[in-house]
Protein backbone atom coordinates (compact mmCIF):
# COMPACT_ATOMS: atom_id res chain seq x y z
CA UNK A 1 0.00 0.00 0.00
CA UNK A 2 1.21 3.00 -1.09
CA UNK A 3 1.68 5.26 2.30
CA UNK A 4 3.19 8.63 0.26
CA UNK A 5 4.60 10.00 -3.08
CA UNK A 6 8.23 12.09 -2.85
CA UNK A 7 10.24 12.92 -5.36
CA UNK A 8 14.19 14.03 -5.74
CA UNK A 9 17.31 14.37 -7.67
CA UNK A 10 17.78 10.49 -7.66
CA UNK A 11 14.05 9.87 -9.86
CA UNK A 12 11.10 9.97 -8.49
CA UNK A 13 10.02 7.15 -6.01
CA UNK A 14 6.90 6.09 -3.69
CA UNK A 15 6.47 4.68 0.12
CA UNK A 16 5.86 1.33 0.68
CA UNK A 17 6.42 0.08 4.15
CA UNK A 18 8.08 2.42 5.11
CA UNK A 19 10.55 1.87 2.63
CA UNK A 20 11.84 3.98 -0.13
CA UNK A 21 12.17 2.64 -3.64
CA UNK A 22 13.74 4.51 -6.30
CA UNK A 23 11.36 4.72 -9.52
CA UNK A 24 14.13 5.24 -12.13
CA UNK A 25 16.10 2.12 -11.40
CA UNK A 26 12.91 -0.04 -11.15
CA UNK A 27 11.87 2.03 -14.78
CA UNK A 28 15.48 0.93 -16.25
CA UNK A 29 15.01 -2.42 -15.41
CA UNK A 30 11.51 -2.51 -16.10
CA UNK A 31 12.76 -1.14 -19.73
CA UNK A 32 15.29 -3.74 -20.25
CA UNK A 33 13.37 -6.50 -19.65
CA UNK A 34 10.64 -5.09 -22.03
CA UNK A 35 13.03 -5.43 -23.96
CA UNK A 36 14.31 -8.61 -23.56
CA UNK A 37 11.07 -10.11 -24.18
CA UNK A 38 10.50 -8.57 -27.27
CA UNK A 39 13.86 -10.01 -28.51
CA UNK A 40 12.92 -12.95 -27.57
CA UNK A 41 9.54 -13.31 -29.06
CA UNK A 42 11.03 -11.57 -32.03
CA UNK A 43 13.56 -14.76 -32.01
CA UNK A 44 11.08 -17.79 -30.80
CA UNK A 45 8.76 -16.79 -33.86
CA UNK A 46 11.57 -16.78 -36.78
CA UNK A 47 12.11 -20.21 -35.43
CA UNK A 48 8.85 -21.01 -35.58
CA UNK A 49 8.45 -19.52 -38.88
CA UNK A 50 11.74 -21.63 -40.43
CA UNK A 51 10.62 -24.58 -39.18
CA UNK A 52 7.10 -24.03 -40.66
CA UNK A 53 8.71 -23.22 -43.95
CA UNK A 54 10.34 -26.32 -44.08
CA UNK A 55 9.35 -29.68 -46.07
CA UNK A 56 6.90 -31.12 -44.16
CA UNK A 57 6.97 -33.53 -41.95
CA UNK A 58 10.36 -32.77 -40.97
CA UNK A 59 9.96 -31.66 -37.18
CA UNK A 60 7.37 -31.44 -34.61
CA UNK A 61 6.24 -28.09 -33.16
CA UNK A 62 8.92 -27.80 -29.57
CA UNK A 63 10.92 -30.51 -30.96
CA UNK A 64 11.77 -32.28 -27.04
CA UNK A 65 8.00 -32.64 -26.04
CA UNK A 66 7.60 -34.94 -28.77
CA UNK A 67 9.25 -37.28 -26.36
CA UNK A 68 7.13 -37.04 -23.46
CA UNK A 69 3.94 -36.83 -25.83
CA UNK A 70 4.73 -39.91 -27.74
CA UNK A 71 6.01 -41.93 -24.24
CA UNK A 72 2.91 -41.54 -22.45
CA UNK A 73 0.68 -42.10 -25.77
CA UNK A 74 2.96 -45.74 -26.54
CA UNK A 75 2.25 -46.48 -22.97
CA UNK A 76 -1.58 -45.92 -23.16
CA UNK A 77 -1.88 -48.26 -26.09
CA UNK A 78 0.86 -50.61 -25.79
CA UNK A 79 2.67 -50.77 -22.05
CA UNK A 80 5.23 -48.49 -19.95
CA UNK A 81 7.81 -50.86 -20.93
CA UNK A 82 8.22 -50.37 -24.54
CA UNK A 83 7.89 -46.73 -23.87
CA UNK A 84 11.66 -46.82 -23.14
CA UNK A 85 12.17 -49.52 -26.36
CA UNK A 86 13.78 -46.71 -28.70
CA UNK A 87 12.95 -48.67 -31.78
CA UNK A 88 8.93 -48.88 -30.53
CA UNK A 89 9.59 -45.08 -29.60
CA UNK A 90 10.87 -44.25 -33.34
CA UNK A 91 8.14 -46.23 -34.50
CA UNK A 92 5.33 -44.37 -33.23
CA UNK A 93 7.07 -40.63 -33.58
CA UNK A 94 7.17 -41.30 -37.78
CA UNK A 95 3.99 -42.39 -37.47
CA UNK A 96 1.92 -40.30 -35.40
CA UNK A 97 3.87 -36.86 -35.61
CA UNK A 98 6.23 -35.02 -37.71
CA UNK A 99 8.94 -36.62 -37.06
CA UNK A 100 11.23 -37.46 -40.44
CA UNK A 101 14.78 -39.12 -40.65
CA UNK A 102 17.45 -38.99 -39.65
CA UNK A 103 16.61 -39.13 -36.22
CA UNK A 104 13.83 -39.55 -33.07
CA UNK A 105 13.80 -38.71 -29.40
CA UNK A 106 14.30 -41.40 -26.65
CA UNK A 107 12.65 -41.55 -23.25
CA UNK A 108 15.64 -41.81 -21.11
CA UNK A 109 13.13 -40.47 -17.54
CA UNK A 110 12.21 -42.28 -14.84
CA UNK A 111 8.79 -43.77 -14.67
CA UNK A 112 7.68 -41.31 -11.55
CA UNK A 113 7.75 -38.83 -14.71
CA UNK A 114 6.21 -40.74 -17.10
CA UNK A 115 3.31 -41.08 -14.81
CA UNK A 116 3.07 -37.21 -14.46
CA UNK A 117 3.37 -37.25 -18.21
CA UNK A 118 -0.01 -39.74 -19.40
CA UNK A 119 -2.21 -37.11 -18.71
CA UNK A 120 -0.82 -35.34 -21.30
CA UNK A 121 -1.48 -38.95 -24.34
CA UNK A 122 -5.27 -38.10 -23.94
CA UNK A 123 -4.67 -34.75 -25.71
CA UNK A 124 -3.82 -33.81 -29.55
CA UNK A 125 -0.35 -33.42 -29.95
CA UNK A 126 -0.23 -28.70 -30.02
CA UNK A 127 -3.04 -29.13 -27.28
CA UNK A 128 -1.09 -30.78 -24.84
CA UNK A 129 1.65 -29.10 -25.41
CA UNK A 130 0.06 -25.89 -24.69
CA UNK A 131 -1.09 -27.29 -21.51
CA UNK A 132 2.42 -28.22 -20.36
CA UNK A 133 3.95 -25.12 -21.06
CA UNK A 134 0.93 -23.62 -19.35
CA UNK A 135 1.40 -25.44 -15.75
CA UNK A 136 5.23 -24.67 -16.09
CA UNK A 137 4.40 -20.93 -16.46
CA UNK A 138 1.37 -20.82 -13.74
CA UNK A 139 4.19 -22.35 -11.35
CA UNK A 140 7.18 -21.15 -12.07
CA UNK A 141 6.89 -17.13 -12.68
CA UNK A 142 4.38 -16.83 -9.01
CA UNK A 143 7.10 -18.59 -7.39
CA UNK A 144 10.49 -16.01 -9.09
CA UNK A 145 7.53 -13.37 -7.78
CA UNK A 146 7.25 -14.99 -4.29
CA UNK A 147 11.34 -14.58 -4.25
CA UNK A 148 11.42 -11.39 -4.71
CA UNK A 149 8.67 -10.32 -2.74
CA UNK A 150 9.83 -11.95 0.20
CA UNK A 151 12.94 -10.12 -0.55
CA UNK A 152 11.54 -6.65 -0.96
CA UNK A 153 9.27 -6.69 2.11
CA UNK A 154 13.39 -6.58 4.08
CA UNK A 155 14.85 -4.53 1.61
CA UNK A 156 12.37 -2.98 -0.26
CA UNK A 157 14.47 -4.21 -3.59
CA UNK A 158 11.68 -5.49 -6.16
CA UNK A 159 11.93 -6.31 -9.86
CA UNK A 160 8.53 -6.76 -10.43
CA UNK A 161 6.53 -9.28 -12.62
CA UNK A 162 8.23 -7.73 -16.27
CA UNK A 163 11.61 -9.13 -15.96
CA UNK A 164 10.26 -12.47 -14.21
CA UNK A 165 7.66 -12.74 -17.77
CA UNK A 166 10.76 -11.89 -19.68
CA UNK A 167 13.06 -14.49 -18.45
CA UNK A 168 14.93 -16.15 -21.82
CA UNK A 169 15.40 -19.23 -19.76
CA UNK A 170 11.59 -20.25 -19.88
CA UNK A 171 11.01 -18.75 -23.20
CA UNK A 172 14.23 -21.37 -24.03
CA UNK A 173 12.25 -23.80 -22.91
CA UNK A 174 8.92 -23.15 -24.37
CA UNK A 175 11.25 -23.23 -27.84
CA UNK A 176 12.68 -26.44 -26.81
CA UNK A 177 9.56 -28.34 -25.13
CA UNK A 178 11.29 -29.04 -22.03
CA UNK A 179 10.46 -29.73 -18.39
CA UNK A 180 12.57 -26.98 -16.70
CA UNK A 181 10.30 -24.46 -15.82
CA UNK A 182 8.77 -27.62 -13.16
CA UNK A 183 12.37 -28.95 -12.08
CA UNK A 184 13.19 -24.73 -11.66
CA UNK A 185 9.93 -24.33 -10.15
CA UNK A 186 10.52 -27.09 -7.66
CA UNK A 187 13.42 -25.41 -6.15
CA UNK A 188 12.08 -21.92 -6.09
CA UNK A 189 9.18 -23.49 -3.58
CA UNK A 190 12.06 -24.90 -1.55
CA UNK A 191 11.81 -21.83 1.09
CA UNK A 192 12.85 -24.17 3.80
CA UNK A 193 12.43 -21.49 6.92
CA UNK A 194 8.88 -20.95 5.63
CA UNK A 195 7.63 -24.68 5.12
CA UNK A 196 9.77 -27.01 5.61
CA UNK A 197 6.97 -29.67 4.30
CA UNK A 198 5.81 -28.06 1.24
CA UNK A 199 9.71 -27.15 0.44
CA UNK A 200 10.79 -31.06 1.13
CA UNK A 201 7.67 -32.09 -1.26
CA UNK A 202 9.10 -29.90 -3.79
CA UNK A 203 12.55 -31.36 -3.59
CA UNK A 204 10.99 -34.72 -3.53
CA UNK A 205 9.44 -34.24 -7.31
CA UNK A 206 12.91 -33.50 -8.37
CA UNK A 207 13.19 -37.19 -8.19
CA UNK A 208 11.48 -37.15 -11.65
CA UNK A 209 14.98 -35.59 -13.23
CA UNK A 210 17.14 -37.74 -11.07
CA UNK A 211 20.93 -36.07 -12.16
CA UNK A 212 19.56 -33.03 -10.68
CA UNK A 213 18.29 -34.17 -7.05
CA UNK A 214 21.85 -35.67 -6.60
CA UNK A 215 22.67 -32.68 -4.64
CA UNK A 216 19.61 -32.53 -2.62
CA UNK A 217 20.62 -34.97 0.07
CA UNK A 218 23.58 -33.01 0.63
CA UNK A 219 21.81 -29.83 1.16
CA UNK A 220 19.18 -31.22 3.63
CA UNK A 221 21.56 -33.32 5.87
CA UNK A 222 23.92 -30.79 6.11
CA UNK A 223 21.30 -27.91 7.25
CA UNK A 224 19.58 -30.29 9.77
CA UNK A 225 16.70 -29.74 8.29
CA UNK A 226 15.01 -33.07 9.50
CA UNK A 227 11.32 -32.45 8.79
CA UNK A 228 12.38 -31.43 5.04
CA UNK A 229 14.00 -34.50 4.31
CA UNK A 230 11.47 -36.65 5.39
CA UNK A 231 9.29 -35.06 3.51
CA UNK A 232 11.91 -35.29 0.20
CA UNK A 233 12.44 -38.74 0.72
CA UNK A 234 8.66 -39.39 1.06
CA UNK A 235 7.63 -37.60 -2.07
CA UNK A 236 10.05 -39.82 -3.38
CA UNK A 237 8.85 -43.16 -2.35
CA UNK A 238 5.05 -42.34 -3.28
CA UNK A 239 5.85 -40.93 -6.52
CA UNK A 240 8.51 -44.32 -7.24
CA UNK A 241 5.31 -46.58 -5.66
CA UNK A 242 2.49 -44.67 -7.96
CA UNK A 243 4.49 -45.31 -11.25
CA UNK A 244 4.91 -48.87 -9.52
CA UNK A 245 1.44 -49.38 -9.42
CA UNK A 246 -0.17 -47.60 -12.01
CA UNK A 247 2.99 -48.72 -15.07
CA UNK A 248 4.00 -51.97 -13.49
CA UNK A 249 7.69 -53.22 -12.73
CA UNK A 250 8.42 -53.40 -16.36
CA UNK A 251 8.47 -49.42 -16.66
CA UNK A 252 11.51 -49.73 -13.72
CA UNK A 253 12.91 -52.38 -16.30
CA UNK A 254 12.81 -50.57 -18.94
CA UNK A 255 14.58 -47.33 -18.11
CA UNK A 256 16.96 -49.40 -16.72
CA UNK A 257 18.03 -51.57 -19.72
CA UNK A 258 17.77 -48.20 -21.54
CA UNK A 259 20.23 -46.30 -19.42
CA UNK A 260 23.45 -47.40 -21.20
CA UNK A 261 21.99 -45.90 -24.56
CA UNK A 262 21.45 -42.50 -22.05
CA UNK A 263 24.89 -42.53 -21.34
CA UNK A 264 26.01 -43.14 -24.86
CA UNK A 265 24.13 -40.53 -26.18
CA UNK A 266 26.39 -37.51 -24.34
CA UNK A 267 29.94 -39.79 -24.85
CA UNK A 268 29.43 -40.95 -29.13
CA UNK A 269 26.99 -38.08 -30.16
CA UNK A 270 28.97 -35.21 -30.88
CA UNK A 271 26.29 -33.07 -32.32
CA UNK A 272 24.99 -32.71 -29.18
CA UNK A 273 28.32 -31.31 -27.24
CA UNK A 274 27.38 -27.81 -28.79
CA UNK A 275 24.04 -27.93 -26.85
CA UNK A 276 25.33 -29.30 -23.07
CA UNK A 277 26.26 -26.72 -20.44
CA UNK A 278 28.04 -29.25 -18.16
CA UNK A 279 32.03 -29.12 -17.31
CA UNK A 280 31.67 -32.44 -19.05
CA UNK A 281 30.34 -30.73 -22.33
CA UNK A 282 32.44 -27.93 -22.51
CA UNK A 283 35.44 -30.51 -21.86
CA UNK A 284 34.19 -32.59 -24.79
CA UNK A 285 33.29 -29.31 -26.92
CA UNK A 286 37.47 -28.72 -26.60
CA UNK A 287 38.44 -32.43 -27.51
CA UNK A 288 39.12 -33.85 -24.47
CA UNK A 289 38.19 -37.56 -24.41
CA UNK A 290 35.36 -38.72 -22.21
CA UNK A 291 37.52 -39.72 -19.46
CA UNK A 292 39.20 -36.26 -19.03
CA UNK A 293 35.35 -35.08 -19.14
CA UNK A 294 34.27 -36.77 -16.62
CA UNK A 295 37.21 -36.36 -14.17
CA UNK A 296 36.76 -32.32 -14.69
CA UNK A 297 33.04 -32.63 -14.13
CA UNK A 298 33.79 -34.54 -10.86
CA UNK A 299 36.31 -32.18 -9.48
CA UNK A 300 33.48 -29.40 -9.92
CA UNK A 301 30.94 -31.83 -8.67
CA UNK A 302 32.99 -32.40 -5.34
CA UNK A 303 33.72 -28.67 -5.01
CA UNK A 304 30.00 -27.62 -5.59
CA UNK A 305 28.65 -30.20 -3.22
CA UNK A 306 31.53 -28.28 -0.28
CA UNK A 307 30.69 -25.23 -1.06
CA UNK A 308 26.66 -26.04 -0.68
CA UNK A 309 27.21 -28.01 2.52
CA UNK A 310 29.43 -25.01 4.14
CA UNK A 311 26.26 -22.86 3.10
CA UNK A 312 23.80 -25.29 4.33
CA UNK A 313 25.63 -25.81 7.68
CA UNK A 314 26.06 -22.75 8.53
CA UNK A 315 22.11 -22.48 8.37
CA UNK A 316 22.47 -18.90 6.68
CA UNK A 317 18.47 -18.82 5.91
CA UNK A 318 16.44 -20.41 3.18
CA UNK A 319 17.14 -17.78 0.33
CA UNK A 320 20.69 -18.74 0.10
CA UNK A 321 20.50 -22.19 1.24
CA UNK A 322 17.66 -22.28 -2.21
CA UNK A 323 20.16 -20.74 -4.13
CA UNK A 324 23.05 -22.14 -4.06
CA UNK A 325 20.95 -25.62 -4.52
CA UNK A 326 19.83 -24.67 -7.37
CA UNK A 327 23.10 -23.30 -9.13
CA UNK A 328 24.65 -26.80 -7.45
CA UNK A 329 22.00 -28.88 -9.42
CA UNK A 330 23.50 -27.42 -12.46
CA UNK A 331 27.33 -28.20 -11.50
CA UNK A 332 26.98 -32.03 -10.54
CA UNK A 333 25.71 -33.27 -13.54
CA UNK A 334 27.04 -34.23 -16.68
CA UNK A 335 24.00 -34.80 -18.48
CA UNK A 336 22.48 -30.87 -18.57
CA UNK A 337 21.26 -28.89 -21.49
CA UNK A 338 20.90 -24.87 -22.74
CA UNK A 339 17.74 -25.21 -21.33
CA UNK A 340 18.57 -26.49 -18.03
CA UNK A 341 19.77 -22.87 -17.45
CA UNK A 342 16.31 -21.80 -16.24
CA UNK A 343 17.24 -23.69 -12.82
CA UNK A 344 19.79 -20.24 -12.45
CA UNK A 345 16.05 -18.17 -12.09
CA UNK A 346 16.12 -18.70 -8.10
CA UNK A 347 19.38 -17.77 -7.47
CA UNK A 348 19.28 -14.87 -9.89
CA UNK A 349 15.79 -13.82 -7.85
CA UNK A 350 17.52 -14.14 -4.69
CA UNK A 351 20.24 -12.32 -5.69
CA UNK A 352 18.66 -9.48 -7.20
CA UNK A 353 16.07 -8.90 -4.23
CA UNK A 354 19.13 -9.14 -2.00
CA UNK A 355 20.72 -6.29 -4.07
CA UNK A 356 19.86 -3.59 -0.98
CA UNK A 357 20.87 -5.44 2.08
CA UNK A 358 24.34 -5.76 0.47
CA UNK A 359 24.46 -3.62 -2.50
CA UNK A 360 26.01 -5.34 -5.84
CA UNK A 361 29.25 -5.17 -6.78
CA UNK A 362 30.25 -4.18 -10.28
CA UNK A 363 31.21 -7.35 -11.42
CA UNK A 364 28.11 -8.83 -9.47
CA UNK A 365 25.97 -6.73 -11.59
CA UNK A 366 27.44 -7.96 -14.47
CA UNK A 367 27.06 -11.30 -13.56
CA UNK A 368 23.74 -11.34 -12.89
CA UNK A 369 23.14 -9.48 -16.43
CA UNK A 370 25.13 -12.73 -18.27
CA UNK A 371 23.43 -15.14 -16.42
CA UNK A 372 20.11 -14.06 -17.11
CA UNK A 373 20.76 -13.70 -20.77
CA UNK A 374 22.94 -16.71 -21.03
CA UNK A 375 20.18 -19.12 -22.06
CA UNK A 376 19.83 -16.97 -25.07
CA UNK A 377 23.22 -17.72 -25.95
CA UNK A 378 24.85 -20.57 -24.93
CA UNK A 379 23.36 -22.56 -27.85
CA UNK A 380 25.21 -20.09 -30.36
CA UNK A 381 27.87 -20.27 -28.16
CA UNK A 382 28.85 -23.47 -28.35
CA UNK A 383 27.76 -24.23 -32.23
CA UNK A 384 29.79 -20.92 -33.70
CA UNK A 385 33.06 -20.73 -30.96
CA UNK A 386 32.99 -23.90 -29.64
CA UNK A 387 32.68 -22.77 -26.17
CA UNK A 388 30.51 -24.08 -23.22
CA UNK A 389 29.52 -20.90 -21.58
CA UNK A 390 26.81 -22.37 -18.97
CA UNK A 391 28.97 -23.85 -16.34
CA UNK A 392 31.35 -21.25 -16.09
CA UNK A 393 28.85 -18.73 -15.45
CA UNK A 394 27.11 -21.11 -13.05
CA UNK A 395 30.53 -21.49 -10.84
CA UNK A 396 31.05 -17.91 -10.94
CA UNK A 397 26.88 -17.80 -9.67
CA UNK A 398 27.74 -20.23 -7.15
CA UNK A 399 30.58 -18.16 -5.63
CA UNK A 400 28.89 -14.76 -5.43
CA UNK A 401 26.19 -16.78 -3.62
CA UNK A 402 29.00 -18.12 -0.93
CA UNK A 403 30.15 -14.41 -0.67
CA UNK A 404 26.01 -13.44 0.33
CA UNK A 405 25.78 -15.76 1.89
CA UNK A 406 28.81 -15.35 4.36
CA UNK A 407 28.71 -13.59 7.31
Amino acid sequence: MCHGLRGGAGGTGFMRNGLTIRGGAAAQLSVFALAVLIFGAFVLFALNMAGAMSPPGSLPLALDFDAFWSAARVTLQKGARLAYDNQAIEAFERAHTAMAKPGYLAFYYPPSFLLLCLPLALLPYTVALLGFEAVQAALLWPALKRILDGQRHESGAGWGWLPVLAYPGFAMNVFSGQNGGLTASCLAFALLDRNPWLGGVCLGLLSCKPQLAACVPVALLAARRWRAAVAAAGTAFVLAGAATLVLGLGAWQGFLANAPAARADIETLAIKWPMMQSFYGGLRLAGASAAVGYAGQAAVAVAALGVLAWICWRRRGAGPEMAALSVTALLVTPFLYDYDLVLMAPALAWLAGDRARRPLLTGEKILLLACYLAPLGARAAGLTLGVAIGPVLALALLTAVARRAAP
